[in-house]
């Protein structure tokens, strides 16, 4: 799977401001909601969340993917952000955050819930790719590097 095919430069954040774990996943889920037209902002922070306070999805090397899975969507979609000062949150590796990538999927199914996760782990295991994530300066930016990323292992 390539995050790529879910994935829109739309619902990409380059550098959030915002102070805590909540509200970046807030405002990713925003971004989502937005971006493709959803009125369950809530519902969906409500079930990251909820998932977030049963195990950390701080994976390690500066990567967490919030995730969930909900009973009112059609097909999994996915929000990416940085945070260049890093995000203290209960990663596995004691570790700040500095990527994260949302996957919102129906409960339905479970197949490209997986590869998405598989997909990021895969990926973003690159050390070289992940810097070039952080220091994204734009959106567009942000995106051409996980384009190049997924050239490289294609």
């Amino acid at each position: 799977m390539k995050l790529t095919d879910r994935l829109t430069e739309q619902c990409v954040i380059v550098d959030s401001q915002k102070p805590s774990w909540r509200e970046i996943v807030g405002e990713m889920v925003d971004r989502l909601c937005t971006v493709h037209g959803l009125t369950d902002n809530e519902r969906i922070l409500a079930a990251v969340l909820d998932r977030e306070s049963k195990m950390s999805t701080g994976i390690g090397c500066g990567l967490a993917v919030p995730h969930a899975k909900v009973d009112f969507l059609d097909e999994m979609l996915i929000a990416a952000c940085s945070v260049k000062r890093g995000l203290e949150c209960d990663a596995i590796d004691k570790q700040p955050v500095y990527l994260l990538f949302l996957i919102v999927s129906p409960a339905s199914t479970v197949g490209p819930h997986i590869r998405a996760l598989s997909a990021i782990s895969r990926l973003l295991s690159d050390a070289d790719i992940r810097k070039n994530l952080i220091q994204a300066e734009t959106s567009a930016e942000f995106y051409a590097g996980l384009v190049a990323g997924e050239a490289k292992y294609a």
